[in-house]
């Protein structure tokens, strides 16, 4: 007894500290690591990912941890390489045990081709790092969280094999279900702000028009807000879809000068602790957009 006692209480077996640099890639670790992590997010739901600052908090965080995942894909670039560098931990740094780079195992699309530079805004070499709205991108991406999970503790890689092969099946089914919520806007044509949107549109079969936008990050002129709004108007665009964190003026101009309805969405999940959270806010989209408001 006093053996497995000191089993259930030894350091070995104590939890990972596990920081994902989104809710939505803390959700995931979550659900894949179960019992074996606590899990934090370093941003917020409704803060513009590209765009944070190396904070006190983050860095403390990332100090701490035993593990940190991001979603890659360059998404990141602007300030994850300052954190790590002021939290100086070893696990977490590129290449260490606890490096977890969902973009590994994720078909990233729209990766440029010939040279970037700061002419063409946000644009990432590793492609639109912008996947968590896909179900089946999400799926993919579990793999690398259990593949780091189980070089980490090898002792409970079935476990963790096992959540990942359960939350694979959950996400079939909610893919299945927004889908056919989505049935009634089959063909419709739809603009994006940013091209955030553009793994949704891809897995649900929904027609895209394009961003607003001309140059990632960089607010439209009024030129190209009138050039977009003729073009929404000749293809009977029915909406126009854009995060909650990019600016009201543009999107209520562009709705005033096509007639297309805007809608500004959250495109991350708000509870990360909760298991039903991804469900309830790819729900929670499809029916927004259905609804038209």
């Amino acid at each position: 007894m006093i053996f497995k006692l000191f089993l259930l209480f030894s350091p070995a077996f104590a939890a990972l500290q596990a920081v994902g640099t989104t809710p939505d890639v803390a959700w995931l670790l979550g659900r894949v690591g179960g019992s074996a992590v606590e899990v934090k997010s370093l941003a917020k739901p409704s803060q513009n990912f590209h765009f944070l600052e190396a904070r006190p908090d983050f860095i403390l965080a990332v100090a701490r941890a035993d593990l940190l995942c991001r979603v890659g894909a360059d998404l990141e670039i602007g300030w994850l390489p300052k954190v790590l560098e002021r939290a100086a931990n070893a696990k977490v740094a590129t290449g260490g045990p606890g490096d977890c780079d969902l973009s590994r195992t994720v078909s990233v699309l729209e990766k440029p081709v010939g040279k970037v530079d700061r002419s063409m805004g946000d644009t990432h070499l590793g492609g639109n790092p912008h996947y968590w709205l896909s179900p089946a991108r999400m799926a993919e991406a579990a793999q690398e969280v259990e593949r780091v999970l189980a070089k980490m503790v090898p002792e409970r890689a079935a476990f963790f094999a096992e959540n990942r092969r359960k939350l694979e099946d959950e996400l079939k089914d909610i893919q299945k279900n927004v889908s056919q919520k989505l049935r009634p806007l089959a063909g419709k044509s739809i603009y994006e702000y940013h091209k955030e949107f553009f793994y949704f549109f891809q897995t649900y079969g929904l027609r895209s028009l394009g961003s607003i936008e001309e140059i990632p990050g960089v607010p439209p002129s009024a030129a190209r807000l009138g050039a977009v709004a003729q073009k929404a108007k000749q293809e009977k665009a029915i909406l126009a879809l854009a995060s909650v964190h990019y600016p009201k003026a543009s999107l209520e101009k562009f709705q005033e000068m096509s007639g297309v309805l805007v809608l500004q969405l959250d495109t991350s999940l708000a509870d990360f602790s909760a298991p039903e959270a991804y469900r309830s806010w790819q729900e929670a989209l499809a029916d927004r957009l259905v609804r038209g408001k």
